[in-house]
């Protein structure tokens, strides 16, 4: 009977991936990333918030997408950075004008992709002043060579 040597879907006939096999599954090593930060449970007072999710080593930063899932309010002119590691993937961003729903993030210093040379752990920087409230969810597109 055929059914015997079935395979379930979404498993791999081997249980093995191939380069050929993770190139397919990866969009050709396309790949992303996501954190929240959220008020309530970070906090928002000036300096670094972890998120304790990691970009691997050799990872190419494209593209850095924001959704602004409770609107950011502060006392004064807070700003926040999206980091990896010491690597800035974006400027200072204005916490009143560069979050308002769902927004594509210019990388650091105009650049076309950020290359990260060693596994580092996303984090946002607030600096200037605090955060009063809000919720943010960033999505972090990165390409990783499949070699």
């Amino acid at each position: 009977m055929l059914t015997k040597n079935r395979i379930p879907a979404g498993q791999l006939a081997t249980k093995k991936i191939s380069s050929r096999d993770e190139a397919v599954l990866n969009d050709g090593g396309v790949r992303s990333e996501s954190c929240v930060y959220d008020f309530s449970e970070d906090g928002g007072a000036a300096g670094d918030v972890s998120f304790g999710r990691k970009l691997p080593a050799g990872a190419v930063v494209t593209e850095i997408v924001s959704d602004e899932i409770t609107a950011l309010t502060s006392g004064g002119a807070a700003t926040v950075q999206l980091k990896a590691g010491s690597t800035d993937l974006t400027d200072a961003l204005a916490f009143d004008t560069d979050f308002t729903g769902t927004e594509t993030q210019a990388l650091a210093s105009s650049a076309t992709a950020i290359k990260v040379s060693s596994a580092s752990e996303l984090k946002i920087t607030i600096a200037t002043a605090a955060l009063t409230a809000g919720k943010v969810r960033f999505f972090v597109k990165y390409l990783l060579p499949n070699d």
